[in-house]
C-alpha cells in the first residue's frame, strides 16, 4: 500500500466518520410539524382533529405518503448503489485496461463497503413496522408517531446519500489516480 492509499483511506475514514455523526436535526423535534398539519385540516370553529374522522384521515393520509416518498428514496438510492458497485466491479477486474483492484486494493475494497452499507441501510428501512396499539386510538398520536418515524427515517437516508455521494467521489478519484500513475 503506497503513499496515496493512505492518504486516501485516511481522508476516506475521515470523510465518513463526519458523514455519519453530523445531521442537521429538526429544532424541537417533530412538534411543530404536527401542530401545523393539524391546524392544516382541521376547520375553523370545529372540535379538534381527533374528534372529526374525515379531518384526521387526510391528515393520516398526508404524513403517510411522505412515508411512501421516503421509501421510494431509498429505492433510488439502491438502485444508485447498484450502478456504482457495477461499476467499480467492472473497473477492478484483472482484465481491464485501468488496472486498479493492483494499484488500490484497499480504497476499492473500502468503497465497496460504504456502498454496503448505504445499501443495508436501505434495506433496513424497507422492514414492515406495525405501529403500537396505544399510536392508533386517536388521530393526533397516529399522526404524531408518524412524523417520529418520518424523523427516523429522515435521518438514515440523508446518511446513505452521504455514503453513496462519497463513494461514486472516492472511484473518481481512484481511476484518475490510476489513470495519471499515482
Amino acid at each position: 500500500m503506497g503513499p496515496f492509499d493512505l492518504i486516501f483511506t485516511g481522508a476516506l475514514i475521515v470523510a465518513t466518520t463526519g458523514a455519519m455523526t453530523w445531521f442537521p436535526d429538526i429544532p424541537g423535534g417533530t412538534e411543530g410539524h404536527h401542530e401545523a398539519l393539524t391546524a392544516r385540516f382541521e376547520r375553523s370553529g370545529d372540535d379538534g382533529i381527533d374528534e372529526h374522522p374525515s379531518y384526521g384521515d387526510a391528515a393520516v393520509a398526508y404524513v403517510d405518503r411522505i412515508v411512501d416518498r421516503q421509501l421510494t428514496k431509498a429505492r433510488g438510492i439502491l438502485s444508485f448503489d447498484g450502478l456504482i458497485l457495477a461499476f467499480l466491479g467492472l473497473i477492478a477486474r484483472d482484465n481491464t485496461k485501468l488496472d486498479i483492484a493492483k494499484a488500490h486494493m484497499v480504497p476499492v475494497l473500502l468503497l465497496m463497503g460504504l456502498l454496503a452499507g448505504s445499501s443495508a441501510i436501505c434495506l433496513f428501512l424497507f422492514r414492515a413496522r406495525w405501529g403500537y396499539v396505544a399510536d392508533l386510538k386517536t388521530f393526533s398520536r397516529e399522526m404524531a408517531a408518524t412524523l417520529a418515524l418520518t424523523r427516523r427515517r429522515s435521518f438514515w437516508i440523508e446518511r446513505t446519500v452521504r455514503l453513496s455521494l462519497l463513494s461514486l467521489g472516492g472511484i473518481v478519484m481512484l481511476v484518475i489516480a490510476t489513470v495519471v500513475g499515482i
